[in-house]
């Protein structure tokens, strides 16, 4: 296994069709199969046969073609990391071969973790339901006569009555699907037992619901999922997925997956801006114009806050430790994002141990750097 820590880089022995490999996820790589740019930079180091690789912002686990499994660990601790993905929020799920489920940062976890985030949001909403053709054997009888299964049940017997009617039901195949991989999931022990509490919580959810016993296979094909199942059925196929099976006892194969975690900051960020300024409005990737003339040149902010219909602050959200002073292409970036807004304050938002902020003025510009407790995560 080749183990790395988001940014940080590490000089691992390598093959060439290894090398290869993992060069066409860098970011300056012009591979086209939209695979993610999962390493920043891969680079010959002095000795024959090693390499320097620096991961970006991605956490979780995949599988080289050569068989080598690549574990790419959070920078922050591990309880931080599931403060962060446990706030309900949606994060990127990438299929790969299976891989090796022992070792590394707690990539179950990580799994069970989006699993159960995304099936309490569910089961909160109420499970999705269909009309099922029942047959009724025994009375109170409703529906209309239903003569075939009458003369197999009684062969025609006159003192006895066989019927067939719609009922409304939440045993649908939908939610077999997302049964079957919630009792795969139930299945294996986890760094945090608090997870182990959430799947057992689960469960009555699922009570009267049938899952697969051969997993996704067995499982016909789905119309495309209602918006709101996307992120769990995404989540139950590739736990159930026979290539891409997690382990029943003691793991030697699991699901490869890898969370976007800049994207995941993003989305904390936003929903700690809504708690903190419940009577405003806040916009995320806001369109800034930069120029007045010629060519036209637009930038996003991560988020504006705006109140009475106009913009007053402009936020970014970096997934970093917290830096008392931004770079100077930081302060450049915010002071123009602040006039081009006409506004006074801009902000830059780190994850931090505790609630931490430095201030500095740019002209008329009030430029915070503000460090935010993932312990204050809603979930």
């Amino acid at each position: 296994m080749i183990q790395l820590t988001e940014y940080e880089t590490c000089t691992v022995q390598l093959s060439q069709d290894e090398a290869h490999e993992l060069a066409t996820l860098t970011r300056g790589s012009v591979d086209r199969t939209q695979q993610p740019r999962v390493v920043e930079r891969l680079t010959p180091s002095a000795e024959a046969g090693t390499y320097d690789i620096q991961p970006g912002p991605y956490v979780g686990r995949f599988r080289l073609r050569s068989g080598r499994v690549v574990d790419i660990a959070s920078r922050f601790p591990f309880q931080d990391l599931v403060a962060l993905l446990g706030l309900g929020r949606r994060a990127s799920l990438l299929r790969h071969e299976a891989t090796s489920a022992l070792g590394g940062a707690g990539l179950m976890d990580l799994i069970a973790l989006a699993f159960v985030r995304e099936a309490e949001r569910i089961a909160g909403q109420g499970l999705a339901k269909g009309y099922k053709q029942a047959v009724i054997a025994r009375p109170p009888y409703i529906g209309v006569p239903a003569v075939t299964a009458h003369l197999n049940a009684h062969g025609g017997r006159a003192d006895r009555l066989v019927t067939t009617a719609k009922r409304l039901t939440a045993d649908i195949a939908l939610n077999r699907l997302i049964a079957s991989a919630h009792g795969k999931l139930s299945q294996l022990n986890y760094q945090d037992k608090q997870l182990e509490v959430r799947l057992r919580q689960l469960a009555p959810v699922f009570r009267n619901v049938n899952g697969y016993e051969e997993g996704v296979r067995d499982a016909p094909q789905l119309q495309p999922p209602p918006t709101r199942y996307k992120e769990v059925y995404e989540l139950a196929r590739a736990v159930l997925d026979h290539r891409t099976a997690l382990p029943s006892g003691i793991g030697l194969a699991g699901v490869g997956v890898l969370f976007n975690m800049t994207k995941i900051w993003e989305n904390y960020v936003g929903c700690w801006l809504k708690t903190q300024q419940p009577a405003a409005v806040v916009h995320n990737q806001y369109p800034i114009p930069l120029a007045d003339t010629g060519p036209a040149r637009t930038a996003r902010a991560d988020f504006v806050v705006e109140r009475g219909g106009r913009p007053v602050a402009v936020y970014d959200a970096k997934y970093r430790p917290w830096r008392e002073w931004p770079t100077t292409d930081e302060m450049y970036q915010l002071f123009t994002y602040a006039s081009r807004l006409r506004v006074g304050h801009a902000a830059l938002v780190y994850p931090g141990r505790e609630t931490t902020a430095a201030q500095m003025t740019m002209g008329n510009v009030l430029i915070e750097t503000i460090a935010v407790p993932l312990e204050q995560a809603a979930t």
